[in-house]
């Protein structure tokens, strides 16, 4: 039974996906001793601006400096507070000499996992060391694409965490810049960018200001706070129904990986030899892949993976309505939670017939108006880009890697000289396997997407970090060729880099087609299937009174 509330469901998933666990510590394996005088001094922080704190909010609290004993910590609670979990803690006591950037041994360890708890004031530095690993981790993070989610837990007993937020915040801010934020429901304590978040936790024993106090965490409920601050990184109805699908699959691996055992080998060769040498199968084995997966997901996630009770928390919860409703409904007084609610459980056709403010996007298909006004029923904005982006996702191919661009059906390109873009629907098999020039076949397609006909198509693209419509009809007079020169190894149309690194196809004339975005084949092929229905219609006259009834 899945969680009926967002922030609950969003923990189930994080508990669930996450994995691994670092904890990295200069006392994890030091003897404990309770009548031992053992201390670490306490570094008293330095003024700094409050890069997090707001000048106008209550004064930290002042810090002396202190001896203190520096309790070590129970390596046996921290392990077994992420083993209850499923989950793997590994311990980490690194040399005193020992270095912190991505080039050192530390790093690779830290950068594999989804949690990484860093003591602070390792061997007395003050932070130093645990800044620098921090801010290597969150830098590399934001620099992978597609990026790796991860959250870092700084663990200290400095008395004023707000300090050591603001250090760290400063250092990382400096590094990656606006790409890193604090938010308002963090309390100034927790930061994060789009795929890591860095929280301060203070360990339990010393006297801290109230606004602290939640802050504060015993080390056998570090697991705990780890699948709740994991669950802020990737809060949200999709975020957490991925996370319970990408671990579904991976609880299923041994599963998958029995279904392609050494004794199918023979049967696969037979499968490639024959296929040879007009084509190498061994990509066969990708969608073969693919189904497998799909299956788990299919058979393994609840149904439905998002309730109708989730649905209806978040409406009521998560959502805020925003101030463009009322342009949308032209109507005062109207509860928008309630209209919402029934646009989640019953759709439009159905809360229109229940409540007449509700916009129907069936109306004036032909002006698609009120179409794009119902869309924004749950926009924060009437400018977000949200439908877009979501349209973008389901519609466009995601690139893991840098693998090159080639020119294959639905690669989509931009004649910037002229400002024209095209949709390729060469077909794949007259993509590949090519020796010499080879004429391609596009369709035009145009800025916009208001206003467009019945026949057009609706394509988001997704360029310079920004959503763009575009539209294109499936017409022969809207075709476009070009003859372009394959690469000798590879024996495809490749992308070469420009001077600033942007991929483009020179064809043979030395005109340059900048790669924009790839759609999904199945999107593609939708697009070669209506323009091939286009150049199959028949012409022939007949009867204007039988032609208009057929039309009727």
């Amino acid at each position: 039974m899945l969680p009926e509330s967002v922030e609950r469901y969003s923990r189930h998933a994080a508990e669930m996906f996450i994995q691994t666990a670092v904890f990295v510590d200069d006392r994890i394996y030091e003897q404990q001793s309770k009548t031992s005088g053992d201390t670490k001094k306490v570094v008293t922080p330095k003024t700094r601006k409050k890069a997090i704190r707001s000048a106008n909010e209550a004064k930290p609290v002042q810090e002396v400096e202190v001896g203190e004993a520096d309790s070590l910590p129970d390596a046996r609670d921290i392990v077994t507070s992420f083993a209850k979990k499923q989950i793997v803690c590994s311990l980490y006591q690194p040399k005193e000499a020992a270095k912190y950037s991505p080039e050192s041994d530390i790093f690779p360890l830290c950068r594999a996992a989804d949690v990484v708890i860093l003591d602070w004031d390792l061997f007395g530095d003050g932070g130093k060391r645990a800044i620098e690993l921090a801010n290597g981790l969150v830098t590399q993070a934001a620099k992978d694409v597609p990026e790796q989610l991860r959250l870092i837990l700084v663990y200290t007993q400095e008395t004023n965490l707000f300090e050591v937020a603001n250090q760290l915040y400063e250092k990382i801010n400096a590094s990656i810049g606006e790409a890193i934020e604090p938010r308002p429901e963090d309390g100034g304590l927790a930061f994060h960018t789009e795929n890591s978040r860095v929280v301060v936790l203070g360990k339990p024993g010393r006297t801290r200001a109230q606004d602290q106090e939640a802050f504060v965490v015993n080390e056998r409920d570090l697991a705990d706070a780890a699948v709740k601050e994991f669950a802020r990184l990737a809060s949200g109805l999709l975020h957490a129904a991925t996370l319970l699908g990408l671990s579904e699959i991976r609880n299923n691996s041994r599963k998958i990986l029995s279904k392609f055992n050494s004794e199918l080998d023979p049967g696969f060769l037979t499968h490639l030899s024959m296929s040879l040498p007009e084509e190498d199968a061994s990509s066969h084995v990708i969608p073969l892949l693919v189904s497998e997966i799909e299956s788990v997901l299919e058979d393994a996630l609840p149904k439905p993976l998002v309730p109708k009770k989730l649905l209806l928390d978040w409406c009521e919860n998560v959502w805020e309505p925003g101030e463009h409703l009322e342009g949308i409904f032209n109507k005062r007084g109207v509860d928008y939670r309630k209209i919402a609610k029934l646009l989640c459980t019953k759709g439009f056709k159905e809360a229109r017939a229940t409540e007449d403010s509700t916009p129907n996007p069936d109306a004036e298909k032909r002006k698609n108006k009120n179409t794009r006004k119902a869309a924004q029923v749950f926009l924060p904005s009437a400018t977000s880009d949200a439908n877009q982006r979501f349209s973008h996702l389901m519609s466009s191919r995601t690139f893991y890697g840098d693998k090159d661009k080639t020119l294959k059906l639905g690669s989509i390109i931009h004649q910037k000289e002229e400002d024209i873009y095209f949709l390729c629907i060469q077909p794949i098999c007259d993509s590949v396997r090519l020796r010499k020039e080879r004429v391609f076949v596009f369709v035009r397609m145009e800025q916009g997407g208001r206003g467009d006909g019945d026949d057009a198509s609706h394509v988001i693209i997704r360029s310079d970090g920004t959503v763009q419509e575009l539209v294109f009809q499936p017409k022969s007079y809207l075709c476009f060729t070009s003859v372009f020169s394959p690469d000798g190894t590879a024996q495809e149309i490749v992308a070469k880099p420009d001077d600033q690194g942007a991929p483009f196809f020179e064809s043979i004339d030395g005109k340059r087609f900048y790669w924009v975005d790839q759609l999904r084949t199945s999107h593609a092929q939708r697009a070669v299937e209506r323009f091939a229905s286009d150049l199959s219609r028949v012409g022939l006259t007949e009867a204007e009174w039988l032609r208009r009834l057929d039309r009727s």
